[in-house]
């Protein structure tokens, strides 16, 4: 059940990248998904998105409970934020 989620997140955020992309010409983020999910799994997240996309993030440790992982792609920025002090998961793009 646990991993079914994390790869329907994934699997959505990677599907709406595009999509997201052709919609704004301006350099500017657009959150695409936000749920609420604990810590460990959005860590997984970033895992399975780093697996589907074959790039390695730039990963931020904001603190203890707070990751910001960057993955930098041709047409764009997907940004996934893991906050486990509020207990919630943010994928955003931003275009170039």
């Amino acid at each position: 059940m646990n991993s079914n989620k994390t790869k329907i997140i994934s699997g959505t955020a990677i599907m709406l990248f595009p999509i997201s992309l052709m919609s704004s010409s301006v350099a500017e983020e657009i959150i695409i998904q936000q749920e609420k999910i604990s810590f460990e799994k959005c860590l997984n997240v970033i895992t399975s998105s780093q697996d589907k996309l074959s790039v390695a993030p730039e990963i931020n440790n904001v603190a203890d409970k707070k990751r910001i992982a960057s993955f930098t792609l041709v047409d764009g920025t997907l940004i996934i934020v893991c906050d486990g002090i509020e207990g919630e998961v943010t994928v955003s793009t931003n275009t170039n």
